[in-house]
């Protein structure tokens, strides 16, 4: 009965975590207003025609939010909520996407095969469920087999059959694509070879800061056919510009004396013989500490932060100590033991955390600002209204769409306004992670190409550089031909002004002081016979050559014995990237359109 009756209170829990558990592990990523736009009413997406209707978004918000909540334990704000706005939207995005293709290539879960996973082969999420663990925490299959016989656990059985004819073919969707993943055995060698072979060069840079210097400044004609030739390269998309009053949450005077005279009387409290493990669980806002009635455990000097190491370790056993003021808040301290450990002394404590908070009427006093600020704005003005309440307004750098937002961050919704409405017009209130803000377009600028003036320090300095590079590479293929004739880099080198360097042991990821990582090098250095003078390899300093002075033969004993373990581990690599790679594709040819700016 207990059994059954833990199945029941956990039964939404455990659906929900099912069905979420399961998109995420094909692919990891997944107020509400009214309706503003000329779409259909109640339409928040469509995917190739596939209506999202807002009430089947609405309900899968509210169960990411439950889900929050119970994970984190507060509730989602600012850049928070809008990633899980948008995880949700995605996520019905991605199933109608998936549901297409299940149903194009008939994949589907049988009878059979849904009691067959029921009875032999128990979702994951079910084999975590407290409900059917032993008391260490592992599946107990006799638990799980006792639920399956119950006959009053029906609805929770139904329940998770509707889980497995929704997941079964999704699943063999995954496996389908898992088996394109094919390793073949070049790369298996070539993965043996990255991890264990070693080569030792020696090699002369050429750097092109050598003839920056040197090089004559590009003319404005060659500047200009330039800037003609790359056009792309300058355009910049539509920006825009706005005006902002942003009214932080932070606690008024008044609070902060509220939150002190709270401390005092809770200090009395505990001092009275109050309990006070009892007082922490009820007032502490200090999340890691509050359920275990305040208790810090033992700590040595450097664990906390100073006035609260100062007073605990100035305390006696059973003192209580505050109030104590850092940079958390307001501390009620209780000495509960005191000890020397390893030579430390330590302290154990236990603490009521206060913190310095804006209290619900200051909040719903700054709410009704920001509300008259953006109303009475839209009758006069957000410069003269401002200038009226003595709040400063703020002046954005331009910024394009996509969410971010100078001064303001990652801020979607605002973004979203600020794009779809004309210059000059007001906002209503935006309720942010810091704050209210009200927003004012100030200025749009519309797509251009840059004027080959404004950009023209930047495509010199890159002819420039072109040029420098070229006179190194020319440099460096001088050097390269006279060391091959005299068959020695050193002297080659010497007689350009330059010096031979020696690598350690170098490997196909190995980073050089003098180098850094350079691909092209290392690919070199692997690929060339041991003795041999290089090319002129390119690399982001300028040009190098190099000699294989030794390099660690292939063990062909040794790679047989890692083989098949490499190729295991490659697949597993390549499986896991594979999904995600076909659904990128899928998704770029479907035709999405998100109207949830019409609701946001």
């Amino acid at each position: 009965m207990a059994l059954m009756n833990r199945m029941r209170s956990s039964m939404k829990t455990i659906l929900l975590i099912l069905v979420v558990a399961f998109v995420l592990t094909i692919i990891v990523d997944w107020g509400m207003g009214g309706f503003q736009s000329n779409q259909p009413r109640g339409i928040i997406g469509e995917v190739d025609g596939n209506q999202i209707h807002y009430e089947e978004y609405y309900n899968r918000y509210q169960n990411e939010l439950v889900a929050y909540r119970e994970q984190a334990g507060s509730e989602p704000e600012g850049y928070q909520l809008q990633q899980l706005e948008t995880r949700v939207f995605d996520n019905l995005v991605q199933q109608r996407l998936l549901d297409r293709v299940v149903s194009q290539v008939n994949l589907k879960a049988s009878d059979r095969e849904i009691v067959e996973e029921i009875f032999n082969n128990p979702p994951m999420e079910l084999r975590q469920n407290q409900a059917f663990q032993d008391s260490t925490g592992q599946f107990d299959m006799r638990a799980y087999q006792a639920a399956l016989n119950n006959p009053g656990a029906g609805e929770f059985w139904a329940s998770v059959e509707d889980y497995l004819r929704l997941t079964l073919p999704m699943r063999k969707l995954d496996n389908l694509l898992r088996v394109t993943a094919v390793v073949s055995d070049e790369e298996v060698r070539i993965e043996y070879m990255k991890r264990n072979l070693k080569a030792r060069v020696e090699y002369v840079l050429v750097p092109a800061t050598e003839f920056t210097a040197s090089v004559p400044p590009p003319s404005d004609d060659e500047i200009k056919a330039y800037h003609h030739k790359h056009e792309k390269e300058f355009k910049e998309p539509e920006k825009r510009v706005i005006d902002y009053v942003s009214l932080d949450f932070k606690p008024t005077r008044t609070d902060s004396v509220a939150v002190e005279q709270l401390a005092g009387e809770l200090l009395r409290d505990a001092r009275s013989g109050q309990d006070f493990a009892d007082l922490a669980r009820i007032h502490s806002q200090d999340p890691g500490s509050a359920q275990n009635g305040g208790d810090l455990g033992y700590f040595a000097r450097g664990a906390m932060v100073k006035p609260f190491e100062d007073a605990a370790f100035a305390g006696r056993v059973g003192d209580i100590v505050g109030p104590v003021i850092s940079q958390f808040g307001i501390h009620i301290i209780k000495v509960i033991d005191q000890k020397k450990e390893d030579g430390q002394d330590k302290v154990q404590a236990s603490h009521i955390l206060l913190k310095y908070e804006m209290s619900p009427r200051t909040r719903e006093a700054l709410q009704d600002e920001a509300n008259y600020i953006a109303e009475t704005a839209k009758e006069q003005s957000l410069k003269s209204v401002a200038a009226s309440e003595n709040v400063e307004i703020k002046h954005s750098e331009p910024f394009a769409t996509g969410g971010y937002i100078p001064g303001l961050g990652m801020e979607s919704r605002i973004n979203n306004w600020v794009f779809r409405n004309s210059k000059g017009a007001i906002s209503d209130v935006f309720y942010t992670e810091r704050g209210y803000v009200i927003v004012q377009i100030a200025e749009v600028i519309d797509e251009h190409i840059k004027p080959w003036s404004e950009v023209k320090d930047q495509i010199a300095s890159k002819l420039k550089n072109e040029k420098a590079l070229l006179q190194a590479r020319e440099k460096c293929q001088k050097i390269a031909d006279q060391a091959r004739s005299s068959g020695s880099l050193e002297s080659a080198a010497a007689a350009a002004g330059l010096k031979v360097q020696q690598s350690d042991q170098l490997g196909f990821n190995s980073y050089l002081a003098s180098i850094g990582r350079e691909p092209r090098f290392a690919g070199v250095a692997f690929g060339l016979p041991v003795g041999t003078i290089s090319s002129p390899i390119e690399g982001s300093r300028g040009y190098y050559v190099l000699k294989v002075l030794e390099r660690t033969p292939m063990n062909e004993s040794d790679f047989e014995g890692q083989k098949e373990s490499l190729r295991s581990q490659l697949t597993q690599r390549k499986q896991q990237g594979v999904f995600t790679q076909w659904y990128t594709a899928l998704k770029e040819k479907a035709n999405i359109k998100d109207h949830r700016k019409d609701y946001f």
